[in-house]
């Protein structure tokens, strides 16, 4: 199963239309969230059809900007719970294993308006027990690392987004193909790179999907890059999954202590 993210920047641009189609023949998503469509339903109604997804549920644009979309392939069942200008709440099934929930989040864009983000997500954090995931566009950054270029991102809002994904018990998932998702000014002296797009779950979802991985795709019409997570059935034999020794664990400085307590 394969969950793909995007903040397209905008539906309505003809390029950004055929860049999306080309990442859906590409990652094969059975499952598509698109925030800042900038269009209204019957513009997401279209698309639907036209990338061959069987159901569709949109948050109309607020004036020129804004605008949320999920779409979702016939193998799937999804129940759209809730929705806002920031969210949309999903209760999927699929081959007749356990509800989980995907919650589709677009954090406010104005750092005035973080607090708000967080207070969002608590109150979803505490809907349902079930299983539960969220991705998107989360408009914030969790530590220094995350971000780089000139203006230093303040230390309160680093505090504040923990904090928030601290008290939803969330996990984030490692991202895999690049440590940025969003850039401005590519190639100028003010060039600035943040990782924007995440995905974060609960342990009980952590149970239900221990080999996900989360990658970040390239596209150039947005300034945003796609994210998407593959979820592995466990039903499938091990013998499908081959171990790779990486090179790179030898850089770690933990892995020799690691490997002599096994």
């Amino acid at each position: 199963m394969n969950l793909l993210s995007w903040n397209s920047r905008g539906l309505g641009n003809l390029r950004t239309v055929r860049v999306l189609g080309d990442l859906i023949q590409s990652l094969k998503p059975i499952f598509l969230f698109l925030s800042e469509t900038k269009v209204d339903s019957n513009k997401v109604e279209d698309l639907c059809v036209k990338f061959g997804f069987s159901k569709c549920f949109a948050v109309n644009r607020v004036g020129p900007g804004g605008g949320l979309a999920v779409m979702w392939k016939s193998t799937m069942q999804c129940r759209v719970t809730d929705s806002s200008n920031n969210h949309i709440d999903v209760v999927i099934l699929e081959n007749n294993q356990p509800a989980w929930r995907l919650s589709c989040f677009y954090g406010m864009p104005e750092r005035e308006r973080r607090q708000d983000s967080g207070d969002l997500l608590r109150q979803l954090a505490v809907k349902d027990s079930i299983p539960w995931c969220a991705f998107g566009d989360f408009n914030d950054l969790l530590c220094a690392a995350d971000k780089k270029g000139e203006h230093p991102h303040p230390q309160y809002m680093f505090d504040g987004f923990r904090t928030s994904i601290g008290d939803c018990n969330l996990v984030e998932l490692d991202l895999m193909g690049g440590e940025y998702t969003w850039e401005k000014s590519k190639g100028k002296p003010s060039w600035v790179r943040e990782r924007l797009d995440r995905a974060f779950a609960t342990n009980e979802w952590w149970q239900k999907f221990p080999l996900c991985t989360l990658r970040v795709s390239h596209t150039t019409c947005s300034d945003h890059d796609p994210i998407h997570v593959q979820l592995f059935d466990m039903a499938v034999s091990r013998k499908q999954f081959r171990f790779r020794f990486e090179n790179s664990w030898l850089q770690e400085p933990s892995f020799k202590g690691e490997v002599a307590t096994l």
